[in-house]
């Protein structure tokens, strides 16, 4: 699906579908950093009220870790975001509409 990291393939390997057509811009991110939230900031909390570690080890620990999270997941949400748009028949053309 994807011809670099968050490139969108003009046209599908498998079965020829025009991939450009789908929308898939601002959903992923939003949706990425949604999710990573959701999953790890209940952690951020439980070792801030563990341990009480220095703001700095904070720092040191969980914006990395986040950041990695965060890069690793976007692709998929992208395909997520491009598979839920072909599946329901959303297109650049719908959805100006």
């Amino acid at each position: 699906m994807f011809a670099g990291y968050l490139k969108v393939a003009p046209c599908c390997a498998s079965c020829g579908a025009d991939n450009r057509i789908y929308p898939a811009d601002d959903a992923p991110p939003y949706l990425t950093l949604f999710l990573v939230g959701h999953l790890l900031l209940p952690f951020m909390f439980w070792s801030d009220r563990a341990w009480a570690p220095a703001l700095w080890v904070q720092f040191a620990i969980w914006l990395p870790l986040i950041a990695v999270v965060s890069i690793a997941t976007l692709p998929f949400m992208k395909g997520a975001v491009i598979g839920f748009a072909w599946g329901a028949g959303v297109t650049r053309e719908s959805a100006r509409q």
